[in-house]
């Protein structure tokens, strides 16, 4: 397979994971019951600009690609897609009703556990193709090597963060955020599974699922 083909299926596979993850949110947010803190603080900045929240995505993706290349990261392809395409997938789910409203406490309470689901597929499915981490997760690894602290405190650092800005902008916070904060690694792990399957099929899922080489070889 040519280097073109196998970065075009790459972008078409990832494009795909990023619809999914722009639909989840827009899952999330119609539960009604908070959101995860980076839409709380997307949310929350939306009140204040004449942006919808999935410009208010990009732009602050777009900030924060920045801040990590002066921090010495630079961005990779999958993070420019990531910054782009997710707000603009959450426009366009909203701005074609594709999801209703929940109607009851039980339809909120699914609502919330599938776009936990999603999220952890639509995860696990763009970073399966190895063409680079979110805005989100290179700020993150741009500060943990200036400031030496371990991944997980500057992650917990970053997601309190904007989630007390998120809240004071007016931005929903409730048992959706409590429950997405603490479930969406694991649902992402999970997930990985799915990916290491088809990694196996055949030549070309090889090919384009290029992550995780440890686990693929193990099995």
């Amino acid at each position: 397979m040519s280097r073109l083909r196998l970065l075009t299926l790459r972008c078409l596979y990832i494009t795909l994971a990023f619809a999914i993850i722009g639909v989840g949110i827009d899952i999330s947010i119609k539960a009604a019951l908070g959101v995860g803190s980076w839409t709380v603080f997307h949310l929350g900045v939306a009140n204040y600009v004449g942006l919808t929240q999935g410009q208010v995505s990009q732009l602050v993706g777009l900030c924060i690609i920045a801040a990590s290349f002066f921090l010495g990261v630079k961005p990779a392809l999958g993070t420019v897609m990531n910054m782009v395409l997710i707000g603009w997938f959450f426009d366009i789910s909203v701005g074609y009703a594709l999801i209703p409203p929940a109607s009851s406490q039980l339809q909120s309470l699914l609502y919330l556990a599938g776009s936990t689901l999603i999220f952890g597929f639509g995860g696990a499915m763009y970073m399966s193709a190895g063409l680079g981490a979110g805005p989100r997760d290179s700020l993150m690894l741009a500060l943990t090597a200036r400031t030496g602290w371990p991944v997980g405190k500057m992650r917990t650092v970053m997601e309190l963060t904007v989630l007390i800005f998120g809240w004071l902008m007016g931005g929903p916070v409730g048992l959706g955020t409590i429950v997405l904060t603490f479930s969406l690694g694991p649902a992402i792990e999970n997930s990985f599974k799915i990916f290491h399957w088809l990694g196996r099929l055949n030549s070309t899922t090889r090919a384009v699922i290029a992550v995780p080489i440890k686990s693929r070889a193990a099995s």
